[in-house]
């Protein structure tokens, strides 16, 4: 029986006649690959991280300047509000020097009430500093203001206190305590707010501002002003300048109206045993004046223009009226009327 041969054929061939079986196909797509998604190069990412850090810094000092000027704004509002108080403060101290300087030349009345003007005017200005709005920069210095101002409204107080005393002829010993202590205060007070004006300049041009700080002026020219051996001649001084009258017409200062009119009818030579004494009409403006009487069974009525000071009271004048020129004399307030 005939055999049948089949031959096989490779199923691949590779020059040399080398027969690979097994290999795998590459099977490739038709069209372009798509790429694989890749982040931002790292130079990238770094220069934005620099300019992030530029604009935080750049950012940040430009906050910081903002603020400075800010502040700086302030401190000379600061100034200007304070300038005003050490010019009107340079005024009264002005005033009070040449009051000071010629109190025994003048009545009695007009230095009280000259010196109660400038009491009034000095704790004005001191109320002033307390409500000035003081400014981060201006912290430091605000207490040299506050208590510059304060010792000048007690020095001027104490001063007229004892001046009052003085031109009362009553008591010297007592005048020149109260009158040194007075120019104490005011001593300490110049020095206080010349100290307050420099530091305040320091402040300026540490902020590179040219606002100027306006001068406080000075109640007592020098320190030795206040020295006792200066104030025992100044006392002495006016005490020699005090018209005769100043002794006879005025009354040693009491606690209440009663005792100063029984003083001065006493230092007249009138028995007061039997007075009586009754309110006639008060100041409304300045409870510190008043119209008393005093009488005695039988006998016509005594007028008496009566003021406080410092808590004192003294007879201004008297008389079995007190009249319109005699009120306008005494520097008594409008709203008192002439009466008898």
């Amino acid at each position: 029986m005939a055999r049948t041969i089949t031959h096989k054929q490779a199923m691949f061939s590779t020059a040399g006649g080398r027969v690979r079986r097994g290999s795998s196909r590459r099977v490739q797509t038709v069209g372009r690959a798509p790429r694989r998604p890749r982040g931002p190069a790292p130079i990238v990412i770094i220069v934005a991280l620099i300019a992030l850090v530029v604009a935080c810094w750049v950012f940040g000092r430009g906050c910081g300047t903002s603020q400075q000027a800010v502040e700086n704004d302030r401190l000379k509002t600061y100034t200007l509000d304070t300038n005003k108080l050490m010019e009107q403060s340079a005024n009264t101290a002005q005033s009070f020097s040449n009051l000071a300087n010629g109190v025994g030349s003048i009545p009695k009345n007009d230095a009280d009430r000259q010196l109660t003007e400038i009491v009034n005017e000095c704790k004005s200005l001191e109320q002033g500093a307390v409500q000035v709005k003081v400014p981060a920069k201006g912290t430091s210095v605000q207490p040299l203001l506050k208590f510059g101002l304060n010792r000048r409204s007690k020095g001027a107080t104490e001063y007229q206190k004892g001046i009052t005393t003085l031109l009362t002829g009553t008591d010297t010993a007592a005048a020149a305590q109260s009158i040194q202590a007075g120019l104490r205060d005011l001593v300490v007070s110049d020095e206080t707010l010349l100290a307050f004006k420099s530091s305040l300049e320091t402040k300026l041009r540490a902020a590179k501002a040219d606002t100027p700080v306006a001068d406080p002026g000075r109640f007592v020219a020098s320190l030795d002003s206040a020295s006792t051996a200066s104030i025992n001649s100044y006392v002495a001084s006016i005490a020699k300048k005090l018209p005769a009258t100043a002794a006879s017409t005025s009354t040693t200062a009491a606690a209440n109206p009663s005792q100063a009119m029984t003083a001065y009818l006493k230092s007249k030579g009138t028995d007061t045993s039997s007075m009586t004494y009754e309110v006639v009409s008060s100041s409304s403006s300045d409870p510190g004046w008043k119209i008393d009487a005093a009488s005695e069974s039988g006998g016509g009525k005594t007028y008496f223009l009566l003021h406080q000071v410092n808590g004192s009271w003294t007879v201004v004048d008297s008389g079995s009226a007190i009249t319109a020129a005699q009120l306008k004399a005494g520097a008594a307030p409008t709203d008192l009327k002439p009466v008898g």
